[in-house]
């Protein structure tokens, strides 16, 4: 299945992503827009998240896609994974509601509002 399809992207939607690590090869239809149907944003570790968490928040509050990736355990040195993810982003107001491989380093969860 591609990524899109996992991302639940429709045909024509666009993705806006933020914080992708250099090298990682995605083929997604991309956007630098702020309105973007879709907002796939990376961190690696919970220092991060609160730095790069707004888009996705403001995504998820317009009923848009919100994707958080995070590496998967034991992977880059992570402080990060889906419980402790849950946690504190059920505290901002958002719930996770579907969980992706994105490859086989990088999760990702989608948020939609608690």
């Amino acid at each position: 299945m591609s990524l899109a399809k996992k991302l639940q992207l429709k045909d024509g939607q666009r993705v806006r992503i933020m914080g992708a690590p250099k090298g990682l090869s995605l083929d997604l239809p991309t956007t630098r827009s702020r309105s973007a149907e879709a907002v796939l944003v990376f961190v690696v570790r919970a220092a991060e998240l609160e730095r790069r968490v707004a888009p996705l928040l403001e995504a998820a509050e317009a009923d848009r896609l919100a994707w958080l990736a995070y590496p998967k355990a034991g992977q880059l040195g992570t402080d990060l994974n889906r419980d402790i993810l849950w946690d504190r982003m059920l505290a901002m107001g958002v719930r996770p509601v579907r969980q992706v491989a994105v490859d086989d380093v990088w999760s990702a969860l989608r948020f939609r509002p608690a």
